[in-house]
Protein backbone atom coordinates (compact mmCIF):
# COMPACT_ATOMS: atom_id res chain seq x y z
CA UNK A 1 0.00 0.00 0.00
CA UNK A 2 0.98 3.53 -0.45
CA UNK A 3 2.01 5.82 2.33
CA UNK A 4 -0.84 8.25 3.15
CA UNK A 5 1.65 10.99 4.04
CA UNK A 6 3.24 10.79 0.57
CA UNK A 7 0.61 12.90 -1.24
CA UNK A 8 2.78 12.90 -4.42
CA UNK A 9 5.65 14.95 -3.00
CA UNK A 10 9.05 13.32 -3.13
CA UNK A 11 11.88 13.77 -0.71
CA UNK A 12 14.64 15.87 -2.31
CA UNK A 13 17.24 13.67 -0.68
CA UNK A 14 15.48 10.52 -1.90
CA UNK A 15 16.28 8.14 -4.73
CA UNK A 16 15.78 10.72 -7.54
CA UNK A 17 18.94 12.75 -6.67
CA UNK A 18 21.51 10.50 -8.40
CA UNK A 19 19.39 10.47 -11.55
CA UNK A 20 19.49 14.28 -11.63
CA UNK A 21 23.31 14.22 -11.46
CA UNK A 22 23.45 11.79 -14.38
CA UNK A 23 21.10 14.00 -16.40
CA UNK A 24 23.09 17.17 -15.65
CA UNK A 25 26.33 15.47 -16.66
CA UNK A 26 24.71 14.11 -19.86
CA UNK A 27 23.42 17.59 -20.73
CA UNK A 28 26.92 19.01 -20.13
CA UNK A 29 28.54 16.39 -22.42
CA UNK A 30 25.93 16.96 -25.14
CA UNK A 31 26.43 20.74 -24.87
CA UNK A 32 30.19 20.40 -25.27
CA UNK A 33 29.75 18.04 -28.24
CA UNK A 34 27.32 20.46 -29.91
CA UNK A 35 29.71 23.37 -29.34
CA UNK A 36 32.54 21.40 -30.97
CA UNK A 37 30.29 20.49 -33.93
CA UNK A 38 29.26 24.15 -34.24
CA UNK A 39 32.87 25.38 -34.25
CA UNK A 40 33.87 22.73 -36.81
CA UNK A 41 30.87 23.61 -39.00
CA UNK A 42 31.73 27.31 -38.90
CA UNK A 43 35.35 26.51 -39.80
CA UNK A 44 34.23 24.34 -42.71
CA UNK A 45 31.84 27.04 -43.94
CA UNK A 46 34.58 29.67 -43.87
CA UNK A 47 37.01 27.33 -45.65
CA UNK A 48 34.47 26.46 -48.36
CA UNK A 49 33.59 30.13 -48.81
CA UNK A 50 37.22 31.10 -49.28
CA UNK A 51 37.80 28.17 -51.63
CA UNK A 52 34.73 29.13 -53.67
CA UNK A 53 35.84 32.76 -53.87
CA UNK A 54 39.28 31.65 -55.06
CA UNK A 55 37.68 29.45 -57.72
CA UNK A 56 35.49 32.36 -58.84
CA UNK A 57 38.53 34.64 -59.11
CA UNK A 58 40.44 32.02 -61.13
CA UNK A 59 37.44 31.57 -63.43
CA UNK A 60 37.20 35.33 -63.91
CA UNK A 61 40.91 35.53 -64.78
CA UNK A 62 40.53 32.70 -67.29
CA UNK A 63 37.57 34.52 -68.86
CA UNK A 64 39.63 37.73 -69.11
CA UNK A 65 42.52 35.88 -70.76
CA UNK A 66 40.09 34.24 -73.19
CA UNK A 67 38.49 37.59 -73.99
CA UNK A 68 41.83 39.17 -74.91
CA UNK A 69 42.74 36.20 -77.14
CA UNK A 70 39.35 36.44 -78.84
CA UNK A 71 39.67 40.20 -79.33
CA UNK A 72 43.15 39.67 -80.81
CA UNK A 73 41.81 37.17 -83.37
CA UNK A 74 39.01 39.57 -84.35
CA UNK A 75 41.42 42.46 -84.78
CA UNK A 76 43.71 40.29 -86.89
CA UNK A 77 40.75 39.24 -89.06
CA UNK A 78 39.28 42.75 -89.42
CA UNK A 79 41.99 43.90 -91.80
CA UNK A 80 41.69 47.06 -93.87
CA UNK A 81 44.31 47.63 -96.56
CA UNK A 82 43.16 51.24 -96.97
CA UNK A 83 44.03 51.98 -93.31
CA UNK A 84 46.84 49.53 -92.63
CA UNK A 85 48.45 51.76 -89.99
CA UNK A 86 45.15 51.86 -88.07
CA UNK A 87 44.88 48.09 -88.41
CA UNK A 88 48.37 47.60 -86.94
CA UNK A 89 47.69 50.11 -84.16
CA UNK A 90 44.55 48.22 -83.09
CA UNK A 91 46.41 44.93 -82.96
CA UNK A 92 49.43 46.39 -81.14
CA UNK A 93 47.17 47.56 -78.29
CA UNK A 94 46.79 43.90 -77.33
CA UNK A 95 50.44 42.81 -77.71
CA UNK A 96 53.40 42.57 -75.36
CA UNK A 97 56.58 44.39 -76.37
CA UNK A 98 58.07 41.06 -77.47
CA UNK A 99 55.09 40.29 -79.72
CA UNK A 100 55.06 43.82 -81.18
CA UNK A 101 58.72 43.43 -82.17
CA UNK A 102 58.11 40.01 -83.74
CA UNK A 103 54.99 41.15 -85.63
CA UNK A 104 56.53 44.42 -86.88
CA UNK A 105 58.67 42.47 -89.36
CA UNK A 106 55.63 40.57 -90.64
CA UNK A 107 53.47 43.68 -90.94
CA UNK A 108 56.24 45.63 -92.70
CA UNK A 109 56.53 42.89 -95.33
CA UNK A 110 52.78 42.63 -96.06
CA UNK A 111 51.77 46.29 -95.80
CA UNK A 112 52.44 47.22 -99.43
CA UNK A 113 50.71 44.14 -100.89
CA UNK A 114 47.65 44.56 -98.64
CA UNK A 115 47.34 48.22 -99.63
CA UNK A 116 47.74 47.41 -103.35
CA UNK A 117 45.18 44.57 -103.24
CA UNK A 118 42.76 46.70 -101.16
CA UNK A 119 42.39 43.85 -98.70
CA UNK A 120 39.29 44.10 -96.53
CA UNK A 121 38.43 41.42 -93.98
CA UNK A 122 35.97 40.61 -91.24
CA UNK A 123 36.12 37.87 -88.69
CA UNK A 124 33.95 35.88 -86.37
CA UNK A 125 35.11 33.98 -83.29
CA UNK A 126 33.35 30.64 -83.06
CA UNK A 127 34.91 29.24 -79.90
CA UNK A 128 37.55 29.93 -77.28
CA UNK A 129 38.89 27.54 -74.66
CA UNK A 130 41.54 28.11 -72.02
CA UNK A 131 44.09 25.32 -71.80
CA UNK A 132 46.99 25.79 -69.42
CA UNK A 133 46.61 28.74 -67.09
CA UNK A 134 48.10 30.16 -63.94
CA UNK A 135 47.83 33.56 -62.29
CA UNK A 136 49.91 35.41 -64.90
CA UNK A 137 49.84 33.34 -68.10
CA UNK A 138 47.42 31.27 -70.14
CA UNK A 139 47.17 29.46 -73.45
CA UNK A 140 43.88 29.98 -75.26
CA UNK A 141 42.60 28.07 -78.27
CA UNK A 142 40.69 30.42 -80.57
CA UNK A 143 38.57 29.03 -83.39
CA UNK A 144 37.61 31.77 -85.83
CA UNK A 145 36.62 32.34 -89.41
CA UNK A 146 37.48 35.28 -91.65
CA UNK A 147 36.06 36.57 -94.90
CA UNK A 148 38.55 38.55 -96.96
CA UNK A 149 37.92 40.47 -100.16
CA UNK A 150 40.69 41.73 -102.40
CA UNK A 151 40.96 43.06 -105.92
CA UNK A 152 41.35 39.38 -106.90
CA UNK A 153 38.10 38.17 -105.28
CA UNK A 154 36.79 36.74 -102.01
CA UNK A 155 38.57 34.26 -99.74
CA UNK A 156 37.18 32.37 -96.74
CA UNK A 157 39.62 31.39 -93.98
CA UNK A 158 39.03 28.94 -91.13
CA UNK A 159 41.60 29.52 -88.39
CA UNK A 160 42.52 27.61 -85.24
CA UNK A 161 45.11 29.46 -83.18
CA UNK A 162 46.88 28.77 -79.94
CA UNK A 163 47.25 32.21 -78.35
CA UNK A 164 49.65 32.71 -75.43
CA UNK A 165 48.61 35.57 -73.15
CA UNK A 166 50.49 36.97 -70.18
CA UNK A 167 49.58 39.42 -67.47
CA UNK A 168 51.48 42.70 -67.65
CA UNK A 169 50.62 45.37 -65.07
CA UNK A 170 47.30 43.64 -64.28
CA UNK A 171 46.27 43.48 -67.97
CA UNK A 172 46.25 40.41 -70.18
CA UNK A 173 48.29 40.85 -73.38
CA UNK A 174 49.05 38.54 -76.29
CA UNK A 175 52.64 37.31 -76.16
CA UNK A 176 52.55 34.86 -79.09
CA UNK A 177 50.19 32.92 -81.34
CA UNK A 178 50.54 29.91 -83.58
CA UNK A 179 48.26 28.07 -85.99
CA UNK A 180 46.94 24.72 -84.79
CA UNK A 181 46.16 21.88 -87.21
Amino acid sequence: MSDPTDAGVQDPGGPQRPALRVRARTVQIISIALAVVLVLSLGAAVWLGLKSRGADERQQERASASSVASQFALRMDNVDGTDFDGYIKGINELLTTKAKTKNKKTFDSIKQSYEAAKVKGTGKVLLTAVGDADEDSATVLVVHDASVTTTQGKIEHHYRWSVDVVKVDDSWLVDDFNPVN
